[in-house]
């Protein structure tokens, strides 16, 4: 597994230290310490850091607003640190796409295999969001297309295909995408 560059937040020192030094003993960066959960996020979309381990402690209410927002803008994978196994928190990861957790205490070896089982997890996460939001935007340009087509048909008289091709061979003419010349023939003749 590849080496990552991760932040530690948390009151619990002594924790935090097993795991900084795990960490770096394995060849990931730390980046830096903070208390704050508040602060959390600005650090982490400032640094980008790859992972980041979160010791929960005593402030799982005031910590869950902003594991809830490095969830839904997919920031990082996340690993919480429990003092033990929590049903709440086992429900809230089960609607999460980028956290996992792990109990006190934290042995080596576990931690190091929470790592890379998030880090692959985040991975597979950031690739089917990018693939998703291609095949929005791809849909989003087939309907602009077939608006456009579909004007040309109606005020034009051209056939479908006629029309496909006309705004095909003004989008190579152009050099700009079909989404665009549908959109701008949208807007004049719509």
């Amino acid at each position: 597994m590849d080496c990552g560059k991760f932040i530690l937040s948390g009151d619990d020192k002594k924790t935090l230290s097993i795991v900084k030094n795990t960490l770096t003993s394995n060849g990931h960066n730390f980046m830096g310490y903070l208390k704050e959960p508040t602060h959390l996020l600005r650090c982490i979309r400032t640094n980008q850091p790859d992972f980041l381990v979160v010791e929960a402690g005593n402030n799982l209410k005031e910590l869950r607003s902003v594991l809830e927002i490095i969830d839904e803008e997919t920031l990082a994978a996340c690993i919480i640190i429990l003092e033990r196994r929590n049903d709440d928190i086992i429900d809230f990861l089960k609607k999460s796409k980028v956290l996992s957790y792990i109990t006190k205490p934290v042995f080596d070896e576990a931690i190091l295999q929470v790592i890379d089982i998030s880090l692959i997890n985040f991975e597979r996460v950031v690739e089917y969001e990018r693939k998703v939001k291609k095949l929005n935007d791809t849909l989003e340009s087939r309907k602009v297309v077939e608006k456009a087509k579909w004007i040309l048909v109606q005020k034009e008289g051209y056939t479908e295909e006629q029309a496909y091709e006309a705004i095909r061979k003004k989008s190579r003419d152009n050099r700009i995408t079909m989404k665009e010349i549908a959109e701008a023939l949208i807007l004049t003749r719509g």
